[in-house]
């Protein structure tokens, strides 16, 4: 097999249904190549229009002036076997098959498919597809989708496997939008060829990559997916969301992309094997991305929590404990300098440290920092004050610096409202920070968790 550089890197691109039509996908995969500023020769393939999109048209992919590196096909599913052969006869070396209508719908379709991939394979043609949505990358300026969205984003270290193709494009625009740097997405597909387990080993490999996220409805190569994750896991944080957990959706799977997926609890028991930290929630999902990019693996279990609210000191110590996670009891030695610093009487330092409305700023990053040096704690969850909103800015380079310094997680709450997390955020690049002790307590055990993982494996990041 090819390797999958071809997918993501070609050096000339071919799109078998290219139209002149904007309501058609081969118009739509044509304008989204042209328009994201690909470099390479761009050939549109259909015999019966003498030019699409300003460029000339060729009947078949045997005639184009030169072997390309990349085929789009998106005609009627009929048509689709064809294409493939002439592709196969004029030595392509990677097929990205968008048309729908294969393996989901029923025998002919499998059959069809089943043909496709006999094909593909012992050509040794890496293939994506049928039923996609395409793929990008945007350090080649490769965006060769069907959706209607324009993808606009710098080139960035996380790479997305999505088994559904609209959920996926619409999880990565999400992405671009709170800020996340993507690398390169794939629309899986039915997956008849090139499976997941193949793409999570190329994004394993990738120097381009740091982050590997994925949206897994089941999986056809289940047996290697445990080897190939295990090994990625002790390079690269792995995070996936597994849909088809319920009776209901395990039927709605199998009508999407033809999808046979199995119990839940043998999926989790395999994600927990081999390193792979699995979430419920698409915010979930870009959660840990964030923390995943800028924050160093805790050494431990042990988590501090510092806050000016008592119900966010209760709810965050809940849901760690829930989560597996340890809130240990600070030692007095720690306790009496944090009440050496001035802090209310009141206030309440055995962690959680809850400053109970202490809203000047001072006592709070001063626990924080306290927090971060010692040695009691291995993580530090801060639930920042509600006034003023935006906090000066140099209280947050405080939370950078302290951060920094001690090589510890440091992972931000603003509970106030979604739109004072999202403006906070805008103020670090270094600080992941969430709307709700739900959403920060979660990150925090899926670093554990994974940190975990490097520790068994002896992979641990020095």
């Amino acid at each position: 097999m090819e390797p999958l550089t071809c997918l993501f890197e070609p050096r000339s691109v071919a799109v078998v249904g290219a139209s002149n039509d904007p309501g058609k996908y081969g118009h739509r995969v044509m304008e989204s190549i042209l328009d994201a500023g690909y470099q390479g020769p761009v050939y549109p393939v259909n015999p019966n229009l003498p030019e699409a999109l300003g460029r000339r048209t060729y009947p078949s992919v045997r005639e184009l002036p030169e072997p390309v590196d990349l085929v789009f096909i998106v005609i009627p599913a009929r048509a689709v076997l064809g294409a493939v052969r002439d592709c196969i006869a004029a030595g392509v070396k990677g097929i990205v098959i968008i048309t729908a209508g294969f393996g989901e719908i029923g025998d002919e379709g499998r059959a069809a498919e089943a043909e496709i991939a006999r094909l593909c394979r012992e050509a040794g043609i890496p293939t994506v597809g049928p039923n996609c949505m395409g793929i990008v990358c945007f350090s080649s300026h490769i965006i060769g989708t069907m959706t209607m969205d324009r993808l606009k984003g710098e080139p960035g270290d996380v790479s997305f496997i999505s088994q559904s193709g609209t959920y996926g494009i619409s999880t990565l625009n999400q992405g671009l939008a709170a800020g996340v740097g993507f690398n390169k997405f794939v629309s899986s597909g039915n997956e008849a060829v090139t499976k997941f387990s193949d793409y999570l080993e190329y994004f394993g490999n990738d120097p381009d990559t740091r982050v590997i996220i994925g949206y897994i409805e089941s999986l056809k190569d289940a047996p290697r997916f445990v080897p190939v994750a295990s090994e990625v896991s002790k390079k690269k944080p792995v995070v996936v969301m597994k849909f088809g957990r319920t009776d209901a959706g395990t039927k709605a799977a199998a009508s999407h992309t033809g999808a046979l997926a199995g119990s839940h609890d043998i999926y989790a028991a395999a994600f927990r094997q081999s390193g792979v930290v699995e979430v419920v929630r698409t915010q979930d999902l870009l959660n840990h991305v964030v923390a995943f990019r800028t924050q160093p693996l805790p050494r431990g279990r042990r988590i501090g929590i510092s806050g000016i609210s008592g119900g966010f000191a209760v709810a965050a110590s809940d849901y760690l404990a829930e989560l597996g996670m340890q809130v240990p009891e600070l030692s007095p030695g720690l306790q009496q300098r944090m009440r050496d610093i001035g802090i209310p009487p009141f206030a309440i330092v055995k962690n959680p440290v809850d400053l109970t409305a202490e809203i000047r700023p001072y006592y709070l990053l001063t626990c924080t920092e306290l927090l971060l040096k010692s040695d009691e704690v291995d993580a530090v969850i801060i639930g920042l004050w509600s006034y003023p909103l935006p906090p000066a800015d140099e209280s947050i380079r405080a939370l950078e610096r302290m951060q920094r310094e001690s090589g510890k997680p440091l992972l931000l709450c603003y509970y106030g409202s979604r739109r004072g997390a999202e403006l906070i955020q805008g103020m670090t690049q270094s600080l992941p920070v969430y709307g709700t002790p739900e959403e920060v307590c979660q990150v925090m055990a899926g670093l554990c968790d994974y940190a975990d993982y490097r520790r068994k494996t002896n992979t641990f990041p020095a």
